[in-house]
């Protein structure tokens, strides 16, 4: 179940259309106060209301529409009342078919439409060049985390004065103007005409030189350039081939460019690896819109972007709930262990860091690292460290192969283990040992193996 705090509909949070002009009733107000009891709860603040049909869904909606008479708060406050909880098991592979098609289902009946078509994003609402979005909210709330996730965002790309960027889906082009007031020679690529012109516009009235172009995700092969970086603001999740679209990345940046994913909702909470969101907004977005409102799981999406050959930092700040930039390079077949973030679930297998600058880390018994898939490597090489007394047994596996061996006491060499193009994990297995136990000091701690990381060669 996914309660949307904290997770926003990335369009669905910026495309607002202009509010009903019909004045709320005193009914109205107080619905949306005070919100009536929820499925199996007694109705106290915070209370979230399990939605199981579509007649249930278009109920809030209606609440939500009221809500919006109000003010945009009073509406996004409606959002954070209610979820969708369908039916039905999820197939347990994500990077099958069966998975995606199970999460595509899942769209079109909350859509009530036959299919997804990417020219369900486009809004093509007016829009005002001097009070985009989030002024027009008039929400000291949003425009508020509005503006300083953007300020992190370019604080937190650090590009060097006059680096070319690529954002994509950039709506209302808030990024884009600041980027291109800062002299970075920047290309916004969104598939509503209207947001193009209105980045025009407002490039316009600064006399900056901004490309602002119509296309999808998916048609940035056709580009006849590279980027120094690209970025993502609360719009990765619209794409309905997230993985396709990784992979052609790599064409689109220069040699060190660098991909950022920024305020997308990746959760290590989100009930699935990847799909379809149900949290309010999400639900309000995909009815009503038509638009395709995806999440991550945080392992998932890491882990994604290691098969496709990235590694990536996540970087954060408490100032704002959309303060959450994920940054990504190629791993150009260098994987190490520290330096970087890991899939949660993959960094539970690690013993933790000994210092933040750290460039090596124990094993535990069995622990695991994703490399790229597919890549036109032959062997896998980890670089260890024994640093025990003891001599340790070891097995190493990529996908179907694997070598096995001991590591001499105080030894450090690599182990090679042939790469499997279909494999997803470097997995190391290793005989432990507890300095307590043999050494007789303080430390209490279970080790196997220092390692580096994983090289593809």
């Amino acid at each position: 179940m996914v309660t949307g705090r904290g997770i926003r509909a990335g369009l669905a949070s910026e495309a607002m259309q202009p509010a009903p002009t019909l004045p709320p009733t005193d009914a109205d107000v107080d619905a949306i106060v005070a919100p009536g009891p929820t499925n199996g709860s007694d109705g106290g603040p915070g209370d979230v209301q399990v939605l199981s049909s579509i007649d249930e869904l278009e109920g809030k909606l209606e609440e939500v529409d009221r809500a919006w008479a109000v003010s945009d708060d009073a509406m996004r406050a409606v959002f954070l009342s209610f979820v969708f909880e369908p039916a039905g098991d999820t197939p347990p592979d994500p990077y099958s078919p069966e998975y995606a098609e199970h999460q595509f289902a899942l769209y079109r009946l909350i859509a009530d439409r036959p299919h997804y078509e990417v020219q369900n994003e486009r809004s093509d609402f007016p829009v005002d060049a001097n009070r985009p979005f989030p002024y027009y909210t008039e929400s000291p709330e949003t425009v508020g985390h509005t503006l300083m996730a953007i300020g992190f965002i370019v604080r937190t790309m650090g590009l060097a004065a006059g680096s070319s960027i690529l954002e994509l889906g950039p709506g209302w082009g808030n990024t884009t103007i600041e980027l291109a007031r800062m002299g970075y020679d920047v290309t916004a690529i969104d598939i509503d005409p209207t947001f193009v012109g209105l980045i025009a516009e407002r490039a316009a009235k600064f006399a900056l030189a901004v490309d602002a172009r119509q296309g999808t995700f998916l048609e940035i092969d056709r580009l006849d350039r590279r980027y120094d970086a690209v970025l993502f603001f609360e719009c990765f999740h619209h794409c309905s081939d997230h993985r396709d679209l990784v992979a052609k990345l790599a064409d689109v940046i220069t040699p060190g460019g660098r991909v950022f994913f920024a305020a997308e909702p990746v959760v290590e909470t989100f009930p699935v690896p990847w799909g379809v969101r149900t949290d309010g907004e999400s639900l309000w977005a995909i009815r009503r819109n038509g638009w395709l409102e995806l999440g991550f799981q945080e392992s998932y999406f890491l882990r994604m972007l290691a098969h496709a050959g990235w590694v990536v930092t996540k970087h954060t700040t408490d100032a704002t709930y959309l303060g959450v930039v994920f940054e990504a390079r190629r791993a150009e077949g260098v994987y190490p262990v520290c330096g970087r973030t890991l899939p949660p679930d993959e960094e539970a297998t690690w013993l933790p860091l000994e210092a933040p600058d750290s460039t090596h880390r124990y094993s535990g018994a069995r622990s695991e690292l994703s490399v790229e898939r597919g890549g036109p490597y032959e062997l896998a090489s980890v670089e260890v460290v024994n640093t025990s007394p003891l001599e340790l047994p070891y097995r190493v596996s990529h996908g179907r192969n694997s070598v096995a061996g001991v590591a001499p006491a105080g030894s450090d060499h690599l182990i090679d283990v042939p790469y499997d193009p279909e494999g997803r994990t470097v997995v190391v297995e290793v005989e432990t040992w507890r300095p307590a136990e043999v050494l007789q000091s303080t430390d209490q701690r279970t080790l196997g193996l220092l390692v580096t990381g994983v090289t593809l060669r």
